[in-house]
């Protein structure tokens, strides 16, 4: 049985979710472990992370079960492409800012490997 299409929705907005803890879970162990430069430098990485996919949820998922296969195609690659170009974007917002190199790539890449657990969220 196929999910519904609020199902699918949902599960990509607890991803997003479950990606936005990682991130403010990476922070605190910076904040404990080190200072306020560098956890707020990890909270970034991981929101660089999250909003993108944020967004590409919203985006990909909006015309799932309202329109035709090609409709939900192109929205899944209108997702993506933003999704890409919306972290660059962030990227280089926050390059400008005073950051900690290393907590912020830390930050990053932990969230985005929260992706992986994508397995759990869209189990119907």
């Amino acid at each position: 049985m196929q999910p519904n299409p609020r199902q699918v929705r949902i599960s990509a907005y607890k991803l997003v979710a479950f990606q936005v803890v990682v991130a403010a879970l990476t922070a605190l162990y910076f904040a404990v472990t080190s200072d306020e430069l560098a956890a707020k430098s990890a909270f970034k990485g991981g929101l660089i992370a999250a909003v993108p996919n944020f967004v590409f949820a919203l985006i990909a998922f909006w015309t799932l079960g309202r329109g035709s296969v090609e409709q939900a195609k192109a929205a899944m690659m209108r997702g993506h492409s933003l999704k890409i170009i919306l972290t660059i974007v962030l990227f280089a917002v926050v390059m400008q800012q005073e950051i900690a190199a290393g907590p912020l790539m830390l930050g990053f890449i932990l969230t985005l490997l929260a992706q992986w657990s994508t397995a759990i969220f869209f189990k119907h």
